[in-house]
C-alpha cells in the first residue's frame, strides 16, 4: 500500500487561554494531526463578548496548561477578521480546512471563513461538530447553522444522533462518524489507588459518586439529587459535585443543603483547574451522567480515560459510548429509582474490576489515532 501523504491542514477552533471541554478537544486534536501532517491552527482571540457568557471567566487560571503553537486571529465579533484569516488560509493553500464546531453564535465567523478561503483558494472545508443542534436553542439558530452546514464540504459527526442532526439541514451533506476520543492527558502515569485517592480527599471508606461539568438544567442533576435521597449514610454514600453553576443555584439549594446535613455532599462549585480534575476523577467510584438530553458527553470520555464506569442516561449517542453491563449502567433519563438501582447494584454485584476491563478493551476505539484515520477518510472522499 503506498504511504498516505502528509497533508496540509488548516485548523479553526478554540486553544488556550480559554477554558473548557472544547479549548482541551482542539488542542489535543492539533497535537494527534501534528505527529502525522502538517497543521497551521488558526485560534479564536475572543471567543465570546462578556455579556453573553454564563460563567465568571472564559480564561483557563490553571497553572497545568494544555497549549499547541497557533495563531489567534479570529476575533468571534469582528468580521474583518474573518475576510484576514480566510486570506491567510488561502495562501497556506491547505488540503483541508478543519472547523471545531459547537454553537451556532460561530456561524458567521466560521461561515465566512468557509467561504472565502473556498473562493480565495479552493480550499475544502469539514465541520467536525460536537453538537450539531445546541443543547439550549434560539429562534435563530435555523438561520445560523444553515450558514454554516452549506459552506462546508464534509462533517465528522461524534454520535448518530449528531449526524442525523446535520441531515436535517443538509440531506445532501457527507457525514462521517467517529466516537468523541478519551481525555487521556489528564491521568497522570503514577495515579495513586482510588483508596489513596480517598484518603487525601477525607473520603475513606465512602462509596464516592461523581458529578463533575457546568452545572446546566439539561445534565439531570436534579434527579441524581433525588436519587441521593434513597442512598443514605448508613451504606457510606457520597456525593461529589464538582462545576460552575450554570443554572439557577437556587434549584438545588433544599436537596443540596438534606445532602450535605446528612454528611454525604462535597461541592466544588467552581471551575476547577486542569492541575485539580484527576484528584476528582481518581477518588470516584462511579462517575454520575444523569442527562436528560445530549448528543454526547466529554465527562465520560475523561471518565474512560481513568478507567471509571459510568451511570448514564439513554439519550443522544451515549448508548453509542456506554455499553451496559460492560463499561457502565444505562438508564432511562428523568428516573431516579433507575439511577438508584445502578449505583446500589455495582456495588452489591463487586463491578469494579470487570468494568475497567471492559473500558480498557474499548478504548482504542476512542483513541485520537482513530480520529486522525477518520479526517483522512474525510479528505480522500473530497478528492475522488
Amino acid at each position: 500500500m503506498t504511504e498516505r501523504k502528509r497533508l496540509r491542514i488548516a485548523l479553526v477552533g478554540l486553544t488556550h487561554p480559554f477554558r473548557g471541554g472544547i479549548s482541551h478537544y482542539t488542542t489535543l486534536l492539533c497535537r494527534a494531526l501534528q505527529e502525522k501532517h502538517d497543521v497551521r491552527f488558526f485560534a479564536l482571540s475572543r471567543q465570546y463578548p462578556g455579556f453573553l457568557f454564563p460563567g465568571k471567566t472564559q480564561i483557563d487560571e490553571s497553572d497545568t496548561v494544555f497549549q499547541v503553537p497557533h495563531e489567534a486571529t479570529i476575533d468571534s465579533i469582528n468580521p474583518f477578521t474573518w475576510v484576514s484569516t480566510a486570506i491567510k488560509i488561502a495562501r497556506y493553500k491547505p488540503d483541508l480546512i478543519l472547523f471545531s464546531w459547537w454553537n451556532p453564535f460561530f456561524a458567521p465567523a466560521f461561515g465566512t471563513i468557509a467561504r472565502l478561503a473556498r473562493w480565495f483558494g479552493r480550499a475544502r472545508s469539514c465541520f467536525i461538530c460536537h453538537n450539531a443542534i445546541p443543547h439550549e436553542r434560539s429562534p435563530v439558530d435555523r438561520v445560523l447553522l444553515w450558514y454554516a452546514f452549506s459552506s462546508a464540504d464534509a462533517f465528522i459527526a461524534h454520535s448518530r444522533q449528531d449526524a442525523d442532526d446535520l441531515r436535517s439541514f443538509r440531506p445532501d451533506a457527507t457525514v462521517h462518524q467517529n466516537p468523541h476520543p478519551t481525555y487521556v492527558i489528564f491521568a497522570p502515569d503514577d495515579a495513586p489507588s482510588t483508596e489513596q485517592a480517598k484518603h487525601e480527599q477525607g473520603l475513606d471508606g465512602k462509596r464516592v459518586l461523581l458529578f463533575f461539568g457546568f452545572v446546566r438544567e439539561y445534565k439531570g442533576l436534579n434527579f441524581l439529587l433525588q436519587a441521593m435521597e434513597r442512598l443514605g449514610p448508613e451504606d457510606d454514600y457520597h456525593l461529589v459535585i464538582v462545576g460552575e453553576f450554570y443554572d439557577d443555584p437556587e434549584n438545588y439549594r433544599e436537596a443540596l443543603q438534606r445532602l450535605d446535613a446528612r454528611g454525604q455532599l462535597t461541592l466544588v462549585d467552581r471551575y476547577v483547574p486542569n492541575e485539580e480534575v484527576p484528584a476528582f476523577f481518581l477518588a470516584s467510584d462511579l462517575v454520575m451522567v444523569p442527562y436528560v438530553s445530549a448528543t454526547q458527553s466529554g465527562v465520560i470520555q475523561i471518565a474512560y480515560g481513568f478507567l471509571k464506569p459510568v451511570v448514564a442516561t439513554t439519550v443522544g449517542g451515549i448508548p453509542e459510548v456506554v455499553l451496559d453491563g460492560k463499561t457502565g449502567y444505562l438508564v432511562p433519563p428523568g428516573d431516579a429509582d433507575a439511577l438508584t438501582s445502578a449505583v446500589r447494584d455495582y456495588f452489591a454485584s463487586d463491578r469494579q474490576d470487570a468494568f475497567r476491563q471492559g473500558i480498557a478493551a474499548e478504548n482504542e476505539k476512542y483513541s485520537w489515532g482513530r480520529m486522525i484515520e477518520t479526517i483522512e477518510k474525510a479528505e480522500r472522499d473530497l478528492v475522488q
